[in-house]
């Protein structure tokens, strides 16, 4: 049911929920230059991964909740402006220490897309059908991650990859002015107090409800599959299998595409099927594609057809399972969905952080650890769903 005279523009809030995926993977391509140009080892390289994912976590703890009090429309602007403040830090970071800050201030404003047009969507119509709406949103925003490989690939071996970060300021711009010209407030008549004390007390709500941890700890683990994957895969295809960052880039498209249609069966299929049907299917899938992906390394299939196809078949299973868990999310007490989809998007960063960090450390030397953790995701996403479908 639509909550507002004017639903926002499907394609503004697509393009500002994609602005932080875009962000964090432009420049995935140019870790190992990035490595190189300041002299440092590939792990600390991959800090700059890191610092945006933790910066996430942080950011969406305390965005969500503003939104629910100031608005949601002011706050995705100032969240923007803070994203063009981080862009020109990296574009100028002398050393990598410099960059990883600059990509921390990045991620703290970047993130108000992803918290807020959650939020906006579940202000405007029910559960079901903001599965459906956050479907077609999903389904649009993945456009950009998509491409964003591959023209940080092509920056990386043609330009450099400062030039990414010209690129991303130049962005920040066009989506203050799309925010403005797009997107109304639509939190108008169910404010909250923007004090520490009612935030605290809005997380604490929520952190006692069964249903919403789990469900979150699912989202969390889904995400964190993706995470695990691109913390591991450009050294892999770029360093082991001596593929260049072009074509890693180009390679990443087959797992965009892959989450398109995901999302897209999701748009499809939410409303007429319900949602909790849908991530059941999605859950498995992940699972399928992490143990595909364990035997092709096993086995010494490792190659970038396998790896990139085993993930595609995850990626294709989150795009079914993150839009419908989404709105489930945000669904637990509507009257909080701002700080619900702050508080769960923060504890899935922060796992998702967690995860980069690992993998990056254990799976220099072997693909294997990685698709174990992958595995172990997985199934505690799933079990979490199962369990969490049947509580209150």
């Amino acid at each position: 049911m639509i909550k507002s005279e004017k639903p926002p523009s499907i394609l503004a809030l697509a393009a500002v929920t994609g602005l932080a995926p875009f962000t964090l993977n432009i420049i995935v391509p140019s870790l190992p230059s990035i490595a190189d140009d300041f002299n440092v080892t590939y792990s600390s390289a991959q800090l700059v991964i890191t610092a945006f994912i933790a910066a996430m976590a942080i950011g969406q703890l305390i965005i969500g909740s503003l939104s629910d009090a100031y608005g949601r429309r002011s706050i995705l602007m100032i969240g923007i402006f803070v994203f063009i403040i981080g862009s020109i830090i990296c574009s100028m970071a002398p050393t990598i220490e410099m960059l990883i800050f600059g990509r921390f201030i990045q991620a703290l404003g970047g993130v108000s897309g992803v918290v807020l047009g959650r939020a906006i969507v579940r202000d405007v119509y029910g559960r079901e059908k903001a599965a459906s709406a956050l479907g077609y949103v999903t389904t649009v925003m993945v456009i950009a991650p998509m491409i964003a490989p591959a023209l940080g690939g092509i920056l990386a071996d043609f330009v450099g990859w400062r030039s990414s970060f010209y690129v991303l300021i130049f962005t920040g711009i066009m989506l203050i002015l799309m925010t403005f010209n797009g997107i109304k407030e639509t939190n108008i008549d169910n404010r909250s107090s923007g004090d520490i004390k009612t935030l605290l007390f809005n997380f604490m709500i929520l952190l006692r409800i069964r249903k919403f941890l789990l469900f979150t700890l699912t989202m969390a683990c889904a995400n964190s599959l993706f995470f695990t994957f691109i913390a591991v895969a450009p050294y892999i295809i770029i360093e082991i299998l001596e593929f260049s960052p072009t074509q890693y880039g180009f390679a990443f498209i087959g797992i965009s595409i892959a989450f398109m249609l995901g999302s897209f069966t999701a748009a499809r299929l939410s409303e007429r099927v319900g949602s909790l049907r849908l991530i059941s299917v999605g859950v498995f899938g992940g699972i399928l594609g992490s143990i595909l992906m364990g035997i092709f390394i096993y086995y010494d299939f490792m190659n970038i057809y396998t790896l990139f196809g085993s993930m595609m078949i995850i990626t294709y299973s989150n795009g079914i399972v993150m839009p419908n868990i989404i709105a489930n999310i945000v669904s637990v007490k509507p009257e909080f969905a701002g700080a619900a989809s702050g508080l769960s998007g923060s504890i899935q960063f922060s796992l998702a952080g967690i995860c980069t960090y690992i993998a990056a450390s254990i799976s220099i030397e072997s693909a294997f650890p990685m698709s174990i953790q992958l595995v172990l995701l997985s199934l505690i996403g799933t079990l979490s769903f199962l369990i969490g479908k049947s509580s209150k």
